[in-house]
């Protein structure tokens, strides 16, 4: 276990440096230019709220983050996510677009391991076309293979984002949310395993797991308490569901705002954190 000496964890406010890899849930928008990388006058690399696939012209939680809930600061997001990606989408993030753009830290990009977080969000569309437990351990694999070479690259701080409670979104009828749930919930307690064992042999890393699923649970749960209404939890088009399923803009931000809580929880001296444990 690292020390409060050894960790490069020192607190969600001495971030600098958001880098992200997912799926349509977390995409701005950004293509990796040399002449056009996020800076202080452009933190999303693209104009503010980015190309989202929420409402038109609407951020989404990475929007909200950075404007709304950050630690007393704004900070530079290189947000590598597309639209439709799967773990080999990520594979592909890391491999064409994180280390040809910034992965040896050019200048203007000058990210370090103490003041950057790595965020990685994927798993809905891999379920989509998952149909056993096996094909759910080869994706975490590989994904973690990934995880390992960000490592060697210098990344120390780590946020991994569980699969959101999606079996309960337009896009899955109410006679088949139990066998979605079922694959789900194993891919959910699988990459923890997967997290878990990363940090095992990697000693100076700060692993955290944030889970959406919680999240979507508890509001879908309890959609007025939130300010959605009670016929949103399954409408497409409602509060909660831009469509079959991509949350709206407003759903976006409150993933942002328990996000931004989940990371002012952990001070310098944590190593792991799981919002699944609260």
């Amino acid at each position: 276990m690292a020390t409060e000496a050894d960790s490069y964890w020192h607190g969600f406010p001495k971030i600098q440096h958001l880098v992200i890899f997912g799926d349509s849930y977390s995409d701005v928008g950004y293509l990796p230019k040399p002449h056009l990388r996020p800076s202080d006058k452009l933190p999303l690399g693209v104009p503010y709220p980015g190309v989202t696939w929420a409402e038109d012209d609407a951020p989404n939680w990475v929007g909200y983050l950075l404007k709304e809930f950050t630690p007393g600061h704004e900070f530079l997001v290189y947000d590598y996510a597309i639209g439709g990606h799967r773990v080999d989408g990520v594979v592909h993030q890391i491999q064409n677009r994180f280390i040809p753009d910034i992965g040896d830290k050019p200048d203007g990009a000058r990210w370090s391991s103490d003041d950057t977080l790595f965020v990685t969000w994927i798993g809905i569309n891999d379920l989509a076309f998952t149909k056993d437990r096996k094909a759910v351990d080869d994706s975490l694999g590989k994904l973690f293979e990934q995880q390992a070479q960000l490592y060697e690259l210098g990344a120390r701080n780590f946020l991994f984002i569980d699969v959101p409670a999606v079996h309960r979104s337009p896009a899955v009828a109410e006679r088949r949310s139990a066998n979605v749930l079922e694959l789900l919930a194993y891919w959910n307690i699988r990459l923890r395993h997967f997290v878990t064992e990363f940090a095992s042999t990697r000693f100076d890393v700060t692993t955290l797991i944030y889970s959406s699923f919680a999240l979507f649970s508890r509001i879908l749960d309890n959609p007025e308490e939130y300010g959605f209404k009670n016929t949103d939890p399954r409408l497409r088009g409602g509060g909660i569901w831009l469509d079959h399923i991509h949350p709206t803009t407003k759903m976006h931000h409150e993933i942002a705002r328990d996000i931004a809580a989940f990371l002012h929880t952990y001070s310098s001296s944590d190593r792991t954190g799981d919002t699944s444990e609260a």
